[in-house]
């Protein structure tokens, strides 16, 4: 038989068989992951103040100024860049919910504390799924090496164990590192004289100055460290309004806080201001403001010019807008609010994270 006969009769033969294999050649519509943010969310927000300022984050005018700030808590192969990719070990924008893993920061340490369930006091709902996931963000983000992590959850973050950990940070941290200290939980206030504090889980609001922990000797304790600088963050209210705030039973629950003033090498961000109710994420969850704190650095998104870094000044810019307005759309006011010392440069100049590429 001829080869010309063969050929075409094989062709002939096979061309049912492959026409029943349908293989995919792309994801399915319906199956696509969602988008982290709708686009309608995309917005820049208000400009930043310099060091030693205190500024709410409610408008959404950006200026795209920012400067290089430069620390020795950073490795010389993992100094931030200005081009996408900047340091070693990063990696691309996440989309979907995955973090992405940005340089790491070898010499930095975190204190992450987390309290859901109170022994005396009303749950503060999702603060433990908040701390669990920081953690993590810590970890693959961040980079903070696993033994120099820290992580208290309920009933193991008493005022005692918060205390212990403090003096942990302070014999270990080393000079020109870095700490981040995160807490979720309630926050109360003194009834008579408006000072916050943190409600550890044994905290009772009736005896505040025996149980619980201001604020400020927190931030004290920071200061103590070797560290460059500490960012504070804290997912909770002072006002005693409700949401993650918690006065003694029969109290008003309008009372003037005092504003929390920083060390001079800590800068703070906390989830609202003054008088405001620090909530819940739409979704439920877990607090609205580390929804997106943690979105902001996991994803990379808070990478507002695409340097392939986030500064402290883009971190509260992306963070401030989104929160405000989902607080809105459930009736309450809250702003984000973000205090430097006084020996801290630039919101601009301090980098939270590097290494991500677009």
């Amino acid at each position: 038989m001829s080869r010309r006969i063969v050929l075409p009769l094989a062709a002939l033969l096979l061309t049912p068989a492959c026409k029943q294999q349908q293989i995919a050649t792309a994801t399915p519509i319906d199956e696509l992951p969602p988008l982290i943010i709708p686009s309608e969310l995309r917005v820049d927000a208000g400009s930043m103040g310099s060091g030693g300022s205190e500024t709410q984050l409610a408008n959404n005018d950006h200026r795209d100024d920012r400067g290089s700030g430069g620390s020795d808590w950073r490795s010389a192969a993992d100094q931030p860049s200005q081009r996408n990719g900047g340091g070693g070990g990063g990696g691309g924008k996440a989309s979907g919910g995955a973090m992405v893993s940005a340089s790491p920061q070898p010499t930095a340490y975190a204190l992450i504390v987390g309290i859901e369930k109170y022994r005396d006091v009303t749950p503060a709902g999702g603060a433990r799924t908040d701390a669990e996931k920081f953690a993590e963000l810590a970890r693959v983000t961040l980079g903070v090496p696993e033994d120099n992590i820290k992580v208290l959850l309920d009933d193991r973050a008493s005022r005692t164990d918060i205390a212990k950990q403090m003096r942990w940070l302070q014999a270990n941290v080393p000079s020109g590192g870095r700490v981040y200290f995160y807490f979720s939980g309630h926050g109360a206030p003194e009834p008579t004289s408006g000072v916050s504090y943190i409600v550890p889980f044994d905290g009772d609001p009736q005896y505040l100055k025996d149980t619980a922990i201001p604020m400020t000797e927190v931030l004290g304790d920071l200061e103590k460290t070797k560290a460059k600088d500490v960012l504070a963050l804290a997912d909770s209210c002072f006002s005693g309004a409700g949401g993650r705030s918690v006065l003694a039973p029969g109290t008003r629950p309008l009372v003037r806080v005092e504003d929390v003033k920083p060390q001079t090498r800590v800068a703070m961000l906390s989830a609202s201001s003054g008088a405001e109710i620090s909530g819940p994420a739409a979704d439920g969850s877990g607090g609205l403001f580390s929804k997106y704190l943690i979105e902001a650095i996991g994803s990379g998104q808070g990478d507002i010019n695409g340097d392939g870094q986030i500064s402290l000044k883009e971190l509260a810019e992306w963070i401030g807008p989104r929160v405000k307005r989902e607080a809105k759309k459930a009736n309450r006011e809250q702003t984000p609010h973000l205090t430097l010392g006084k020996k801290l440069s630039a919101a601009d100049e301090f980098i939270v994270s590097w290494g991500y590429s677009r």
